[in-house]
């Protein structure tokens, strides 16, 4: 039997974890063609959530199209890609989909013939860069025709949508509300795992999606939910375990679906012939995957000052600790708080660490500070 704890890709049906309540709410949702700002830190498995609900709309007779903003370096290739999406999603046909698509203005369709000869209809931004705004709202007036036109219900999930300053920010965030707002065939998703951004961009009185539409914020699965999900693949794989101890592994997994999806996965392989999963070997875990994943924080270790070493170092023995404290100063050694700042924003900067709402720093990876505290054991 294959190891059915999928981890670091796009997660569907029986391996995907339990996320019943939130899938039946963004279902609601989207029935009445509403307009949803999910916002998720990283690794809690919102893509996944995306993902499977796309495929329940489609099941239900929904188009769907999904586009991840971090593919898009410019509004060009983000109008392109939109209008390309939308309209495949409308019309299955390709000579109708060519046909439609050679209407657009602002845009150019590109034709491509296979070797079977088969034709492909895309679209590329055929304008000066200050006019792909228009491009882009003319694409987005252009999905909602169609979708008119053809009887369907669309749905449009725009991921990692709080890289949308890279753009213009400001004047695309008004173009795009003025656009959205006049739209009656289409549901929108516009998801987002920068807290602080998404936040901004939504509480804002002055900012242009201010009460444009409803705020999801996604936390941990419920561990009662999730546990039912781990039992049963272990009952299938005929393991042998006591329910109590696998509660250790959202401890260790800290709740986040991507590190337990982990845990469990290494737990199946390492238990994989003796089909026997103790105390001991649940306690294991986090140790081998940290040291799985050893060149990658080796490489983040060499690339670091020594006093952001000092700091992760103190970081990874105290997760709770405030570092612009005397006491955490005087106890590692380091200061002044100009220069822990100056090196807790450079850690961020690279993705080591994160900056929680509530302003503690914590390491983005989990594993990092058992790879950390087995370097320290090295060392001696």
């Amino acid at each position: 039997m294959e190891n059915p704890f999928k981890y670091g890709g796009i997660v569907r049906g029986p391996y995907f974890a339990d996320r019943t309540e939130e899938l039946a709410e963004l279902i609601r949702e989207m029935t009445n063609l509403g307009r949803v700002f999910l916002i998720s830190p990283r690794r809690l498995g919102k893509t996944c959530l995306l993902f499977n609900l796309m495929d329940r709309l489609r099941d239900l007779g929904f188009a769907t199209a999904y586009l991840d903003l971090n593919a898009y370096p410019d509004i060009r290739s983000f109008a392109a890609a939109l209008t390309h999406l939308t309209c495949k999603a409308l019309e299955s046909n390709t000579e109708r989909l060519i046909k439609i698509l050679s209407g657009l203005q602002r845009l150019r369709l590109k034709v491509s013939v296979g070797h079977n000869g088969s034709l492909t209809g895309t679209v590329e931004v055929a304008i000066e860069d200050k006019d792909a705004l228009p491009a882009l709202m003319e694409g987005m007036h252009y999905a909602e025709k169609l979708a008119r036109k053809k009887g369907k219900r669309l749905v449009i999930v725009i991921d990692e949508f709080s890289d949308l300053p890279k753009y213009d920010g400001q004047t695309l965030e008004k173009a795009l509300r003025a656009e959205i707002q006049q739209h009656e065939h289409i549901g929108y998703i516009l998801s987002g795992s920068e807290q602080s951004v998404m936040l901004s961009m939504t509480r804002d009185r002055k900012r242009a999606f201010y009460k444009l539409g409803r705020i999801m914020e996604l936390g941990p699965i419920d561990r009662g939910a999730y546990a039912y999900f781990i039992f049963g693949w272990l009952h299938k794989g005929k393991y042998r375990f006591e329910k109590r101890d696998l509660e250790k592994i959202f401890e260790l997994g800290k709740d986040v679906p991507h590190n337990i999806q982990r845990l469990c996965h290494n737990l199946w392989e390492l238990a994989r012939d003796s089909r026997e999963i103790t105390p001991d070997l649940i306690e294991k875990l986090p140790w081998v995957i940290a040291r799985q994943d050893s060149p990658h924080f080796e490489l983040l270790w060499q690339a670091a000052s020594q006093l952001q070493r000092t700091l992760l170092m103190a970081l990874s023995r105290e997760p709770d600790a405030k570092p612009f404290s005397k006491e955490f100063q005087m106890t590692y050694g380091i200061g002044p708080s100009s220069s822990i700042k100056a090196s807790l924003d450079s850690l961020t900067k690279k993705g080591i660490l994160f900056k929680t709402l509530k302003g503690a720093y914590q390491f983005s990876d989990t594993f990092m500070p058992y790879w950390i505290s087995d370097l320290k054991q090295t060392e001696k």
